[in-house]
């Protein structure tokens, strides 16, 4: 079994030439000097190095100048001064990579980091993923958490597999939908990725119109840690696209063997017309098995109400009060309200309950599930006038 897991496959070969762009910038950070004045740059703002993380988590807060961050980009073709960031802990290869991220600022999970020094990179990068040398930037933080998360323990029972759940092959979607997908003897983790390999464990690579063994990084579009995400195709037009989602090792190597899985979807501007909650005369958003508020993003306007319904088998809260929130130093982000607005809190619902809030005041709320903020169960709600 652990040879077969070991095998080198085609995506240690197809990394080689980002590994060793990105490699070079980091070798090269500390001699490079000031960059023309309108080309894109990077400092990390906080941590500094030398700083003391005492939280499971590190969040990064960065400044970008001369460069938009999109995640509608990602993984489609190149466009001057788009991109978004790549960050790694403890080295500089895509093994060490810890995702895609499309805002300045952003959490490294803690799993699997041992207490001591760690390095943190990052570096801008263009849709499909190459690294932008010159804006590579390190630091080295002392990492010492109140709760340290290990890793789990290894648990491969038989070669890793995923089927999909929703949309069916061949349907019809907006440009931004909900995709479900059902693992077999695999267990995906958002924060196992980049870390140590852990038999059994890893998160899936999504892919977007591409080959079965593709020679780029281009068409990469998403690396999921849960059975349930939401692809945004905006970027990709309308029409039919080809998705496929292959499980993944933390270190992002395949596992080998493994079965993926592959359908069509064909976007339409129709669909996404019919599927915009602005306009949507009940507003409601499940509560998920997969730690997911389900649609995340919800736009309404001033004076509606919305629903929650536990459609899960577990309690979970809607709550956007920052004074309930578990992490509120190290992720204020999680609970923010508009100037004027009034905090709620739902209690915990038990599955098939539900809670009702009314919306009187315009601007964007960043809400979280008490018990499942930091697996990332995060919601936003945009009131229009």
């Amino acid at each position: 079994m652990s040879t077969r897991m070991e095998q080198e496959h085609w995506w240690k070969w197809l990394i080689r030439g980002a590994v060793s762009a990105l490699m070079l910038a980091l070798m090269l950070l500390p001699a490079m000097g000031a960059s023309a004045q309108d080309a894109p740059a990077l400092e990390i703002v906080s941590p500094h190095t030398g700083n003391t993380i005492e939280a499971t988590d590190i969040t990064v807060k960065g400044k970008v100048e001369n460069f938009t961050l999109d995640c509608s980009q990602i993984g489609a073709p190149d466009q001057d001064g788009v991109g978004h960031l790549l960050a790694f802990v403890d080295g500089s290869t895509v093994a060490q990579l810890t995702d895609f991220y499309c805002t300045d600022t952003f959490v490294i999970r803690g799993e699997g980091l041992t207490p001591g020094g760690h390095d943190i990179a990052v570096v801008l990068a263009s849709n499909t993923h190459v690294p932008m040398m010159e804006t590579a930037q390190s630091v080295r933080i002392d990492y010492q958490p109140a709760l340290a998360a290990p890793l789990p323990v290894e648990n491969y029972v038989g070669d890793p597999g995923v089927t999909l759940v929703s949309p069916q092959d061949g349907d019809t979607v907006g440009s931004t939908f909900d995709v479900q997908v059902q693992p077999t003897n695999f267990f995906p983790d958002t924060g196992l990725i980049g870390k140590t390999n852990v038999a059994g464990y890893g998160h899936y690579h999504v892919w977007v119109d591409t080959a079965e063994m593709p020679s780029s990084l281009a068409g990469l579009v998403l690396m999921p840690g849960t059975n349930a995400f939401t692809l945004n195709l905006s970027a990709w037009g309308e029409g039919e696209h080809t998705i496929r989602i292959e499980p993944a090792q933390n270190d992002h190597s395949m596992y080998d063997p493994a079965t993926s899985v592959t359908f069509t979807v064909n976007v339409s501007a129709d669909a996404s017309a019919a599927a915009s909650p602005a306009t949507s005369a009940a507003a409601t958003v499940e509560m998920t098995d997969q730690f997911r508020f389900s649609p995340a993003d919800l736009t309404i306007t001033v004076g509606e109400t919305v629903t929650w319904i536990n459609t899960s088998s577990m309690p979970h809260t809607s709550t956007d009060d920052p004074a309930q929130n578990p992490v509120a130093s190290t992720h204020p982000e999680f609970s923010q309200l508009p100037d004027g607005a009034d905090a709620w809190d739902s209690g915990l619902l038990q599955p098939g309950e539900s809670f009702s809030h009314t919306f009187t005041v315009a601007g964007t709320y960043h809400y979280f599930c008490l018990p499942h903020a930091l697996s990332g169960m995060l919601g936003t709600i945009t009131v229009e006038d």
